[in-house]
């Protein structure tokens, strides 16, 4: 029997076999949207979380919640188009009516978390280059947006697009990221946490219960999972060691599972690098599911094996290396790898190892998924 996306994508999530390996990608840049779909996007921000930026007189007219619009309407057309199992919706593309980003200067600006980034309007993209809480009396100043503000039409219009035959993916944040973005730095954070603690705690605590009122205004909409995307480890370990994870980060972390809970919806962590040293506490505060297990930090098979019971797992097509230079056999063959490695008895879903960025060649994409239909059929082979 053939399943429709949301089927083979949840029952996935639950641990069993579907009809075939579900698919999704993850942070599809809006390059590939615009060769996808053959219709021009909005510029958007590129790493770090950038937002809209107008590049065009056009665009210069528009509200950034109508840009944003637009480019949401042609990913969930693109991700439709490549035959995706999900939709996907994100905290970074919601903004109050009527705002636009303070410009430090011409190429240069402020968004409404104050994260600092730089215009590369050759590329429309931008880059993360600082943040403007510099002091403890910064923070005292320091007005994070308004959740109840924001405008969450691109969700309630996801919700609708998906209607039963798509599941809807909110990516969203729990307070691990954006303060050593605000703070201009992760350097800058872990010498906070060492010799100023209250400070980064308090930091910390702003923006996270921020994050988390967000996380819950996109739960209330309908959609079907939350994936939790702070970045929290490079390749060889955390940014943090874990006792010290536990005590500034993870209780808001565990937060976010239980509203997600709360209203029956599984919750996906999400960060690069090597999370070893953190897997026994995210299955302990009850996170459903893990992405991307980076390739060269972390293994696949042995996650499966160590921890496929308790967490599916989604990924990890290797988006350095292969989804960028290599050609057509050598992303069926990644494709092939994954699924060997973590598809059997369900409770897998295949996708990059942490987005398809700007370098990465649209036609990959295709191949990915073209060899997952063909290759991850149930029963495996």
């Amino acid at each position: 029997m053939v399943m429709t996306h949301k089927e083979r994508y949840l029952t996935a999530i639950n641990h069993e076999e579907p009809d075939m390996v579900p698919v999704d990608v993850s942070f599809l840049d809006m390059i590939h949207v615009e060769k996808i779909t053959g219709k021009k996007a909005f510029a958007t921000g590129g790493g770090g979380g950038g937002g809209g930026i107008a590049l065009t007189e056009e665009e210069m007219e528009m509200d950034l919640n109508e840009g944003m619009m637009r480019n949401q309407r042609l990913l969930n057309e693109a991700l439709q188009k490549i035959d995706c199992d999900a939709l996907v919706v994100s905290d970074y593309w919601l903004y109050p009516e009527g705002y636009s980003h303070q410009y430090l200067d011409e190429n240069t600006y402020v968004d409404q978390w104050g994260k600092i980034y730089r215009v590369r309007a050759d590329v429309k993209t931008t880059y993360w280059i600082g943040g403007i809480i510099k002091t403890p009396e910064d923070l005292d100043e320091y007005q994070p947006p308004d959740p109840d503000e924001l405008c969450y039409d691109i969700v309630d219009f996801t919700v609708k697009e998906a209607g039963g035959e798509y599941p809807v993916v909110a990516w969203c944040h729990a307070g691990s990221m954006f303060p050593y973005l605000v703070r201009g730095g992760i350097d800058k954070l872990v010498l906070d946490v060492y010799m100023n603690p209250s400070f980064a705690k308090r930091l910390i605590k702003v923006i996270a219960e921020t994050n988390i009122e967000i996380a819950k205004n996109i739960l209330d909409r309908g959609v079907d999972m939350l994936a939790v995307s702070d970045d929290i480890a490079d390749t060889k370990s955390p940014f943090f060691p874990p006792h010290l994870f536990r005590e500034f980060f993870l209780p808001y972390t565990e937060r976010i599972v239980r509203e997600s809970h709360k209203r029956g919806i599984p919750c996906m962590k999400h960060s690069d690098g090597n999370l070893y040293p953190l897997l026994d506490d995210f299955v302990r505060i009850g996170v459903d599911g893990l992405h991307p297990i980076e390739p060269g930090a972390m293994d696949l098979a042995d996650v499966k094996q160590r921890y496929g019971d308790k967490l599916f797992l989604r990924g990890n097509v290797d988006c350095m290396y292969v989804l960028p230079f290599g050609g057509e056999e050598d992303v069926r063959r990644d494709v092939r790898r994954c699924i060997d490695a973590a598809a059997e008895g369900g409770g897998f879903i295949l996708a990059d190892s942490n987005s398809m960025h700007s370098n990465v060649k649209t036609e990959n994409i295709w191949i990915m998924v073209d060899e997952a239909r063909k290759y991850g059929r149930y029963p495996l082979r």
